[in-house]
């Protein structure tokens, strides 16, 4: 049986601990919390200690996280990505961070309230329609849209990278959904009546916007007391707003994107010179959330014949996906592509190079008239699609099996494009009434009878 000192450390001849105390020297076994914020604190070494390469990556990691879970809105953490950014969210499903794709109904659809960032979709149409197009320009139309939102305190928070070569893409976007022309009309004359001018306080414009001002201060305090006891939700309606906006595709977006907003990079170029263009794009907007979108993919009309084999647009293709899981934080990519017009095989490989696919197929002809009949007395209830679901992001990566066939028709409206649940519809058929029967028995008996006599019986 030995006895030790007070104070004296009993595993003092290990190397490890000897090798922590020698970086840790003022360090006590009754102050353990002070040593270890000490030694978290990363303190520089003196001449002749050694920390390890494992406990000081650890410890880099730990102090990165830190600062992005401390970071508050309007701050930059530490991946780049602005913490107050109004068009990212949180997934209702998997937390992951999550941006609009500019179609409510196709966010819905995705489970996750939008595209989860470091992911990317894949839109298939077959057919000879176009609407897959449409859902490219919401998706970028939507990216502008919020890199203005903060554009008026002269920051941008989003920019757009496309993949093509057609520069009319940026001048073809839906300006944001302002309401019909009586909306529009009333909100003009609104905003021109609450401007202070020399006219309006005397009347000349309107006569009874004097009297409103005359009278208001009597009723701001008695309205300010009743908008407290009531809830409001317009803080949250006006964020909602913010985070997906709804676009008219019979309008353009104005003023158009402008190089600091939108880059264009050219696909038929070297695979290494498009990688290395994208990720230097990237980098320069290392504050910001980048959206790729690429349309048209292997589009007749924009590539070559030599770019439909596989040793050609996988090897690209892979690539832009890598950058995307590269910068997972800020990155997100959208991509377009008909059926049609691609071998079986390579649609196959390109399918599994996305996080999510999503498949239109258009209606015939036949099936158009008749939804058109059936809905004849409702023409904003004609579906122009199904739409299957064969891949999901971050579900399908997790080994869920959500392919989902025939369920959802879309269709392509003025004012948004729209999801809903499919449903043959019932055709009416008007029955003929028991007097309506009884009329045309009458009358075939008659003509019967008429036929078998030689006198007319008219009378």
């Amino acid at each position: 049986m030995s006895f030790r000192k007070r104070g004296e450390v009993i595993n003092g001849g290990n190397p490890g601990i000897r090798a922590v105390r020698q970086v840790l020297p003022n360090a006590t076994p009754r102050d353990g919390t002070a040593a270890r914020t000490s030694f978290m604190a990363g303190r520089p070494l003196a001449r002749g200690e050694v920390r390890s390469p494992a406990l000081s990556d650890r410890m880099q990691r730990l102090s990165v996280r830190d600062r992005e879970i401390s970071a508050k809105p309007g701050e930059a953490s530490e991946n780049g990505l602005d913490a107050g950014h109004q068009g990212v969210r949180p997934s209702p499903s998997s937390s992951h961070q999550t941006t609009s794709t500019g179609s409510s109904h196709l966010d819905k659809v995705l489970g996750h309230a939008g595209l989860p960032l470091g992911n990317s979709l894949l839109v298939e149409e077959m057919g000879t329609t176009d609407f897959s197009s449409v859902l490219s320009k919401l998706f970028a139309a939507q990216g502008i849209a919020h890199n203005r939102v903060e554009s008026a305190a002269g920051i941008g928070n989003t920019h757009l990278l496309v993949l093509s070569i057609d520069q009319n893409f940026a001048k073809e976007l839906p300006g944001v959904y302002r309401g019909s022309r009586k909306e529009v009309k009333k909100s003009k004359i609104a905003e021109e009546e609450s401007k202070v001018t020399v006219q309006n306080l005397t009347g000349k414009t309107n006569p009874t916007r004097y009297k409103d001002l005359k009278i208001a201060w009597r009723y701001k305090l008695a309205d300010e007391g009743d908008d407290a006891d009531k809830p409001s939700n317009t803080q949250a309606e006006d964020e909602n707003k913010l985070y997906s906006n709804q676009f008219d595709i019979t309008t353009r977006l104005m003023p158009a994107p402008t190089a600091s907003e939108i880059t264009f990079v050219s696909p038929l170029q070297p695979p290494q010179t498009v990688l290395a263009q994208l990720e230097q794009v990237i980098k320069k907007n290392d504050r910001k959330l980048v959206r790729i979108i690429w349309p048209s993919l292997l589009h007749p009309a924009m590539y070559p014949p030599s770019m439909f084999s596989m040793a050609k647009i996988m090897p690209l293709l892979h690539g832009v996906r890598s950058l995307v899981k590269k910068y997972e934080n800020r990155c997100v990519m959208f991509s377009s592509l008909s059926s049609d017009m691609v071998d079986e095989t390579l649609i196959f490989q390109i399918e599994n190079s996305f996080d999510s696919v999503m498949k239109l197929e258009p209606f015939g002809q036949e099936m158009i008239q008749f939804l058109e009949k059936a809905y004849k007395s409702q023409p904003n209830k004609v579906q122009q699609g199904l739409l299957h679901i064969a891949k999901l992001p971050v579900f399908s990566d997790r080994g869920e099996m959500h392919v989902i066939n025939s369920s959802y028709a879309f269709k392509n409206s003025k004012r948004k494009f729209e999801i809903e649940e499919w449903g043959i519809p019932v055709e009416d058929v008007d029955e003929p009434n028991e007097n309506t029967v009884s009329m045309q028995a009458r009358t075939g008996a008659a003509e019967e009878l008429s036929k078998q006599t030689s006198v007319a019986l008219d009378f």
